[in-house]
């Protein structure tokens, strides 16, 4: 089911809504839930209608809350496409550890390559992984000149039993022509 809010672009998913932040840039947001403990994965969709050239893209992760974050794989995927880029690959495995960093996630973390900071540095220097800005594990410019039509996927895979989590939501930030 799409939603056309006045003034925006379409898209689906929950909450269905879509932000046309001005000419050139547009976010959309999707759903969260519990992040499967050691099985599985934790998979929502964005579907957008309208067709933009892409730009620039971040994602930012709200509300996550996770318990040993080297467990955790979190990847955006275009469907129509199979591009995949890693956002982060269980921070401090194999390097640290086999089960990578302990430290915890609780906050709204954005990956983008307009940023430097390096999420696996701050992953395995703090008990609780800051908020803020990171760049990604992989360039999101593998998505720059494609269309943003489609199904867009994040997928977070737990590997390891024993901690749990969640995601209140996620969303997609698009530069624009």
């Amino acid at each position: 089911m799409s939603v056309k809010i006045a003034n925006t672009l379409t898209a689906t998913g929950y909450p269905q809504s879509t932000t046309k932040t001005n000419d050139c840039a547009s976010t959309f947001v999707g759903k969260g839930g519990n992040i499967p403990d050691g099985i599985g994965s934790f998979q929502d969709e964005i579907v957008i209608k309208d067709d933009f050239r892409i730009t620039d893209v971040s994602v930012t992760l709200k509300n996550i809350v996770h318990t040993w974050v080297g467990d955790l794989s979190v990847r955006l995927r275009h469907l129509e496409t199979n591009t995949v880029v890693d956002l982060f690959q269980r921070p401090g495995q194999p390097k640290f550890s086999s089960s990578g960093y302990c430290n915890d996630l609780k906050g709204n973390y954005s990956f983008s390559d307009r940023s430097s900071c390096n999420f696996e540095e701050t992953a395995g220097t703090h008990a609780i992984i800051p908020s803020g800005k990171y760049a990604s594990l992989q360039s999101l410019s593998a998505f720059s000149g494609m269309s943003g039509s489609g199904t867009w996927q994040l997928i977070i895979k737990d590997s390891s039993a024993g901690d749990s989590g969640s995601l209140g939501s996620w969303s997609l930030d698009f530069d624009r022509e």
